[in-house]
């Protein structure tokens, strides 16, 4: 994907989300329409579709707007400590697996210094789901993309179970306890719309607001 201006990253988010609510729309028809022996098998299936369009838009989405910085051709120096850290991944992870003083010391002098050079990353590897995006994996992208997590944070019990009973569904697990009935699916419905659109914004907020850039002092600031 190539994201260079916010036309394209809202024409891109819109697009995406756009088809994830259309066949999840479709499904909760199908569902209510559906014969009362088909309706757990159906919902069990459909609770691994939902989490499966929860997970794909948050990496589909971050994945973009990380590219969409990557685009602006905005010097390291510049950014928040968020993208400077995303840019000198691959250094620190060299550093982090090293026990040598010199390494360290390279690194604290790359961080310490003008870094000269635009951003740049591969978007593609910057965010990892896991495939079990808990509210602890959602805050890690959250911080790599520079959004607050405050909002998600307090939706936690709503992601997590979301996570679990996909979790239980894919494992297989069966009775026990554990049931997934027609109400509970369409509770978890509404909220992971709200939670797509909410990310969505967010996302597009940070690019218009260019929150991935490091505000000036105000003393460094042109008079």
């Amino acid at each position: 994907m190539i994201i260079r201006s916010l036309t394209l990253l809202n024409e891109y988010l819109d697009n995406e989300l756009s088809w994830r609510k259309k066949e999840l729309t479709s499904l909760k028809f199908m569902l209510t329409k559906c014969r009362a022996h088909e309706e757990g098998i159906l919902t069990r299936a459909a609770l691994c579709i939902l989490y499966a369009h929860w997970e794909g838009f948050v990496r589909t989405a971050a994945t973009c707007y990380v590219d969409y910085v990557v685009r602006q051709g905005v010097h390291l120096r510049a950014l928040t400590p968020n993208f400077i850290a995303l840019g000198l991944r691959s250094e620190i992870r060299i550093a982090g697996g090293s026990d040598k003083s010199t390494m360290h010391t390279d690194l604290v002098k790359r961080v310490r210094s003008d870094l000269p050079e635009s951003f740049r990353t591969d978007s593609r590897k910057a965010i990892q789901t896991g495939s079990n995006l808990k509210v602890d994996v959602l805050n890690e992208i959250l911080s790599v993309i520079g959004v607050d997590p405050t909002n998600y944070l307090g939706k936690r019990v709503i992601i997590d179970r979301l996570v679990r009973y996909r979790n239980l569904v894919a494992h297989g697990a069966h009775g026990e306890g554990f049931e997934i009935v027609l109400c509970d699916y369409e509770t978890m419905h509404n909220d992971v719309i709200v939670l797509v659109e909410m990310f969505r914004t967010d996302v597009e907020n940070a690019a218009v607001q260019k929150s991935y850039l490091e505000p000036v002092p105000a003393s460094s600031a042109p008079t």
